[in-house]
């Protein structure tokens, strides 16, 4: 499978222009599956957050002429019940294919949105998704659930700030690493009223090397992905036949 990973510089509270910068990203590519950063319709514009956020099916309807023909990833301010949760989102052609609603909130997140209760994993072109938002990377427990669930390609979109960078370069091979799977990784560009953005977004291989990888400005990175390639690596070094979770919850009294 073609992926693409659309790095962009997102424009809090400003849904036209960050749309039209993404159809413009998607032009350059025709991979079948495209990855977005975190909130790249609306970014973090927490005064007006109540009345950008939509139900999915709202969002997937607007976001339909993007994702025709194509699977597109990113994440929207979902509301829900009155509540509002920053959502991974896996869509084609309008279709909802899967959805995350981010576990781990960092920062101010906490004071608007509610915290998702449900991994998730999706299935696209015979290849096993999982989801994750920014933040969420830096919980490897989440994505050994989702190895567990099958997940042969980890997705992850972001808005990580300029300081934590290398942070974000390292998190995202050791997720690799640990799983021997690929991770697609994308952050965002430019900055908004609190942080600079330095983009940095990467594809890596089941053994943790890194395919693509982006620089400080607005760019689309092209990767091939192969289901194949998962399952020759976790043959080749079948390091998760010896993980233990059940038995070290038990030693830590949790089992």
């Amino acid at each position: 499978m073609r992926a693409a990973i659309a790095q962009m510089r997102v424009v809090a509270g400003d849904v036209k222009q960050n749309l039209s910068r993404a159809e413009e990203l998607l032009s350059t590519t025709d991979a079948e599956l495209v990855l977005l950063p975190e909130l790249f319709t609306t970014g973090f514009e927490y005064t007006h957050l109540r009345s950008l956020a939509k139900p999915l099916e709202v969002h997937a309807e607007a976001l339909r002429g993007l994702a025709e023909g194509r699977a597109l990833a990113g994440s929207v301010p979902e509301l829900s019940g009155g509540r509002l949760y920053n959502t991974f989102l896996l869509l084609r052609d309008g279709e909802i294919l899967g959805s995350y609603r981010k576990i781990h909130l960092f920062g101010r997140e906490k004071e608007h949105f509610s915290a998702g209760r449900e991994v998730g994993v999706a299935e696209l072109e015979g290849m096993k998704l999982g989801m994750s938002i920014c933040y969420d990377l830096r919980f490897p427990e989440l994505y050994r659930a989702l190895t567990f669930l099958g997940a042969e390609l980890m997705l992850v979109c972001a808005e990580f700030p300029a300081p934590r960078q290398e942070h974000f370069r390292v998190l995202a091979r050791a997720r690799a690493i640990e799983n021997l799977c690929y991770v697609l990784a994308c952050n965002c560009t430019g900055r908004d009223a609190e942080n600079r953005y330095a983009g940095g977004s990467l594809a890596v291989s089941p053994w943790g090397e890194v395919l693509a990888e982006a620089g400080e400005d607005e760019e689309v990175l092209e990767v091939r992905v192969e289901r194949s390639e998962v399952e020759r690596i976790r043959h080749k070094f079948p390091a998760l036949r010896d993980a233990r979770p059940a038995e070290l919850l038990q030693m830590c009294g949790r089992g």
